[in-house]
C-alpha cells in the first residue's frame, strides 16, 4: 500500500500511530479477522509525540473500577511484553506509593476499598508503617499513604515501537502521512484525505491521535474537549544515600520516580494554557522548578533538599478538559463508524494495552466484549456527567 496513488484501500484505518493506535493496530491484526490495517502517523520519529516523553508508570491505584480493571490488564500485558511482541521495555515493579493529606485521608481509603474489592495488592500505611518501610520519605503533611508494591513503570518509547513493530510484522501498514480532511457518505466516514494529495478509502476508523484528536474530530463537525496541556519533567541525582523507591505522588501532583543512576519527576505547570508548547523556556521552568518544584519533591524526600538537576525537557498530555478521564467509542451521532480513545490526561501509556483491545473490539464487533468501557463514553459530556478520577489522579 503506497500513498503515491491517488486513491488507496484498507478496511479500517487509524488515524495516529502513537501508542495507543499502535496498540489497536496490534490487537487488529492478532485476531486475524480485521482485514486491511492502515496507520497514517505523520512523525514515525515520534519527535513530538506524546509517549516517548511520558514517565511510564503504571499502577492500579485509581478510584473508578474500569480503570482498575484496564490498569490490570496493562500490568498483567507489559509484565510479559518482551516474551509476547520481542521487545524489552525495561518494565520495573517497583511500586506506586500515594501520600495523602489529612483532608485526602478519607479519599484514599474509599479508593483503597475499591481497589481492594477489585484484587489489588496495595496497603494502607499509617506514619509509623511508612517511616518503617520508607525511611527517606518525609511525613511533614502526610496523614496516610497507600502502596502498591507490585505496580511500577515501562520505558515508553520502547513500548510504543514494540507495539508497532509487531503490528508491522503481522501485516498492519504505516503510512508516513498527514491526514487533513476527512470524507463522509450517507451517514458514514469514508475516506482520509493526506497531506500528500492521495486518498485512503476504509470502512472504519479509529481517532487515535492524542493531543491532536479534537483537530480530527472537527474534520467531521464533531467536538471533543480534549486539547494539548504542555507537561514538563527533569531528572536529577541525588549523592545521599537512598533506599529503594518506588514512584511517589501526592495530592499537588508532584511525583517522582528512580530512574537509572537518578531521578525522573515533576509537577504539571498550571500556569500554562492548553495548548502545545514545543520549545520549553529554560528560564521560566528553571524558575518554576526552583521555587516550586523542587520544595515539592523536597517535601516527598527531604535528602532532595540536596540535589543536581541534570535535565528538563517537555511533552504534552491529552488533557480532557471536561473530568480528566478518557473518551472511548463513537464521538459523533452521525457517523456510526468512526471511533476514538482519546483524553488520557496521562493515562494513556499506562491503559494502552487495554485500550487497544477494546478499540479492536469495537471496530469489528461495534461493542465491548472484555471490560465494559460505557461509562467512559461521549455520552457523559452530553449530558454533562463528569466521572472523573477520585483523590490523587
Amino acid at each position: 500500500m503506497s500513498p503515491e496513488t491517488q486513491e488507496f484501500k484498507a478496511d479500517i484505518v487509524i488515524v495516529g500511530g502513537g501508542i495507543i493506535g499502535s496498540a489497536a493496530a496490534y490487537f487488529l491484526a492478532i485476531g486475524g479477522r480485521a482485514g486491511r490495517v492502515a496507520v497514517i502517523e505523520p512523525d514515525p520519529s515520534y519527535e513530538r509525540a506524546a509517549t516517548p516523553a511520558g514517565a511510564g508508570g503504571v499502577r492500579r491505584l485509581m478510584s473508578r473500577v474500569e480503570n482498575i480493571q484496564m490498569s490490570q490488564f496493562s500490568l498483567d500485558f507489559y509484565a510479559k511484553f518482551e516474551d509476547s511482541l520481542g521487545t524489552d521495555i525495561q518494565f520495573k515493579r517497583q511500586g506506586y506509593l500515594f501520600l495523602a493529606t489529612k483532608d485526602g485521608a478519607a479519599v484514599m481509603e474509599q479508593n483503597f476499598e475499591t481497589q481492594r474489592q477489585e484484587g489489588v495488592d496495595a496497603e494502607l500505611l499509617d506514619l509509623p508503617a511508612l517511616q518503617s518501610r520508607f525511611p527517606s520519605v518525609g511525613v511533614d503533611n502526610v496523614a496516610l499513604a497507600c502502596h502498591s508494591p507490585r505496580d511500577g513503570w515501562i520505558d515508553p518509547y520502547a513500548a510504543l515501537m514494540g507495539f508497532r513493530k509487531k503490528a508491522e510484522s503481522l501485516g498492519v501498514s504505516y503510512i508516513k502521512d498527514r491526514v487533513i480532511g476527512l470524507e463522509t457518505s450517507k451517514g458514514a466516514v469514508s475516506g482520509a484525505r493526506l497531506e500528500s494529495g492521495g486518498t485512503l478509502r476504509g470502512a472504519v476508523f479509529l481517532n487515535t491521535a492524542g493531543p491532536w484528536a479534537a483537530e480530527v474530530a472537527a474534520m467531521i463537525g464533531a467536538t471533543l474537549p480534549v486539547r494539548p496541556m504542555c507537561r514538563v519533567q527533569h531528572y536529577w541525582r541525588c549523592g545521599a544515600p537512598l533506599e529503594p523507591l518506588p514512584l511517589i505522588k501526592d495530592e499537588t501532583g508532584a511525583f517522582l520516580r528512580p530512574e537509572g543512576a537518578g531521578f525522573v519527576g515533576g509537577r504539571p505547570s498550571w500556569a500554562i494554557d492548553p495548548g502545545f508548547v514545543w520549545e520549553v523556556d529554560r528560564g521560566y521552568f528553571a524558575t518554576y522548578f526552583e521555587d516550586t518544584v523542587w520544595p515539592l519533591l523536597a517535601a516527598m524526600v527531604p535528602k532532595f533538599e540536596t540535589i543536581r538537576l541534570e535535565r528538563t525537557w517537555g511533552g504534552h498530555y491529552a488533557q480532557n478538559l471536561f473530568d480528566g478521564n478518557m473518551i472511548i467509542g463513537r464521538f459523533s451521532e452521525g457517523f456510526e463508524n468512526f471511533y476514538t480513545a482519546c483524553g488520557f490526561s496521562g493515562h494513556g501509556i499506562m491503559h494502552a494495552p487495554a485500550v487497544g483491545r477494546a478499540l479492536a473490539e469495537l471496530a469489528l464487533a461495534g461493542q465491548f466484549e472484555t471490560l465494559d468501557l460505557s461509562r467512559m463514553g461521549m455520552h457523559r459530556i452530553w449530558d454533562d456527567s463528569p466521572y472523573p478520577e477520585l483523590g490523587i489522579r
